[in-house]
């Protein structure tokens, strides 16, 4: 094992604001023009009913959800609607989400107890589809399989146990949900080497940030909104928050261009939220992942093509893979490899690991069983005789078998050895910043003991199939409390959630931040699992974490 465990302070430091210069996302190839630098005015607004910090899905989801429709505000400030100020600390979409994997893939069978997540994540998915059909958005998005693929017999049996309780309290989520453990209906789903899978119908691929930039253009480029007038601005980081008549539930918003003064607060700050509150730090801990675009190899070019969303779960092991049009460079997006360099604790987004990077350019070969590495495969006692070894397929490397023909020399197969891994070429290499809730579950609602402020935000790497209905959520919540006979905290927060299916599990609450601050820390939870990977490794005969590894969050 290569990390002890975590020494931690009793609390976590706040995050820090995003790097002022960040890694290449292949999704920023494609900037909006009309998105780059703006800002809709010259002077920061000095007030707004509406202040939404983050500019990401979330973000854009808020926007679009406050001005899209009339709310009928009576304490907003025009009659119009809301004049409503988005404040972004970078471009527009720079963070997660224009630097996540491109999934939209529903976990459906991960809550089994719990039924509301798998219909909110799922209605999630099929909102994104009706939207970007209807509004003819150039997104990439494509619905395809979902496979989720497993690495340990651990795994394979909690999956097993949790469908087995969805006939239960799901059976209609059960019924999407297919689990395969043959061994060539793995190979077809182009995972041999994997113990199991689970298989559902929904599961899209796109470009995330496309889908926010068009969203973000049509709210700046509207001549009459219904719900009142956007202004953004960029290159425009926030600092602090603080009250200005905590009676009127009003807060200043500071930032080195100036301070504006707003009514309503909503963070879509994701890994960077206890910046502003400093409370949240154990709550929503940074987490930095890594993403590649890898340029496709013969054997998954044209009809060789990925025809599935992939993610991959094991001890230790949570990476995910699409594959872009073919017309368009097919290129593969595969993301992970947290367990080879610092992780948790980190918002520095301009980094990148080089151990991770090689590992995601060369682990594909292997996970996918492809024609490529076939050279290199076999123990080195065939190797040199220059004779076909029976040890053929990675699953007998991962049991650390020795092949027939070379038994009674060796105890087991050197795997690899001498040979230089298969690498695919890396169209673009980037790192993005997650935010890791305490107990795994976003946090969505007003912030507790700061009337005015809200949040969604600690989506803990699985956003794309949340945040748009956590947006809008958050957004009626916020809309509906300017005033009226409704707009009292708890009823306004009863009816966004019903309106979007929000499971309970999600409402942030009093009770909530308490429960979850009893259990174990972040990194506690992802030493462990890194553990576990790292001792599964061994036994396979694979070296599993490197011993050099720092611990996560240090470089």
């Amino acid at each position: 094992m290569s990390r002890e465990h975590p020494q931690l302070p009793r609390q976590r430091q706040p995050a820090k604001l995003p790097s002022e210069t960040s890694t290449n996302s292949f999704w920023h190839t494609e900037p909006s023009p009309l998105l780059t630098a703006h800002r809709s005015t010259r002077n920061l607004p000095q007030t707004a009913d509406v202040v939404v910090i983050g500019s990401g899905m979330t973000g854009a989801s808020v926007a679009h959800h406050l001005l899209t429709t009339n709310h009928g505000t009576p304490g907003a400030q025009k009659s119009g609607g809301l004049n409503v100020v988005m404040l972004e600390a970078r471009e527009a979409c720079w963070g997660a989400t224009g630097r996540n994997g491109g999934h939209c893939q529903p976990l459906l069978f991960e809550s089994p107890h719990d039924p509301s997540i798998g219909h909110f994540e799922l209605a999630n998915f099929h909102t994104l589809q009706h939207l970007i059909k209807e509004k003819e958005i150039d997104c990439e998005f494509v619905a395809q399989p979902g496979v989720r693929a497993i690495y340990s017999q651990h795994h394979l049996d909690e999956a097993v146990t949790a469908l087995g309780i969805m006939t239960h309290t799901a059976p209609e989520l059960a019924q999407m949900m297919k689990l395969v453990t043959d061994k060539d209906e793995l190979s077809k789903y182009r995972i041999p080497t994997a113990t199991g899978a689970v298989v559902t119908e929904v599961a899209a691929r796109m470009w995330p940030y496309k889908f926010v930039s068009r969203i973000l253009e049509d709210l700046l480029t509207a001549t009459d909104l219904p719900g009142g007038t956007f202004n953004l601005q960029t290159l425009t980081p926030v600092t602090a928050l603080t009250p200005c008549d905590a009676r009127q539930g009003t807060w200043e918003i500071h930032t080195p261009r100036g301070t504006l003064t707003a009514q309503k607060v909503i963070l879509a700050t994701n890994a960077y939220t206890s910046h502003l509150l400093p409370t949240f730090a154990d709550l929503i801990v940074p987490c930095r992942g890594q993403m590649s675009a890898l340029e496709p190899l013969n054997s998954l070019q044209r009809r060789n093509r990925l025809q599935t969303s992939l993610g991959f779960l094991g001890d230790g092991l949570d990476d995910y893979l699409i594959q872009r049009p073919n017309e368009t460079g097919g290129h593969l997006m595969f993301g992970g490899g947290r367990q080879h360099g610092p992780s948790i604790g980190v918002t520095d987004d301009s980094v990148l690991d080089e151990k991770t990077a090689r590992y995601l350019r060369t682990r594909l070969v292997e996970a996918l069983g492809l024609a490529e590495g076939r050279q290199g495969w076999g123990c080195g006692y065939c190797r040199v005789r220059k004779i076909r070894c029976s040890n053929t397929t990675p699953d007998s490397y991962q049991q650390g078998q020795p092949c027939t023909n070379c038994h009674r020399f060796a105890q087991s197969c050197e795997v690899r050895a001498n040979i230089a891994p298969v690498e695919f070429k890396a169209a673009n290499e980037w790192s993005g910043i997650m935010g890791f809730s305490r107990d795994e579950r976003p946090l969505v609602g007003p912030v507790p003991d700061h009337p005015g402020v809200y949040m969604s935000a600690g989506y803990t790497g699985h956003g794309m199939p949340n945040t748009w209905l956590c947006g809008k959520a958050v957004a009626l919540m916020a809309a509906r409390s300017f005033g009226g006979e409704q707009s009292a905290e708890d009823v306004v927060v009863e009816m966004a959630s019903q309106e979007t299916g929000l499971p309970k599990a999600y409402r942030l609450t009093t009770e909530r931040v308490q429960k979850a601050l009893e259990a174990e820390d972040v990194e506690v939870q992802d030493w462990a699992e890194m553990k576990r990977g790292a001792v599964a490794g061994r036994g396979n005969g694979e070296s599993g974490v490197k011993q050099d590894r720092p611990h996560s969050g240090f470089a």
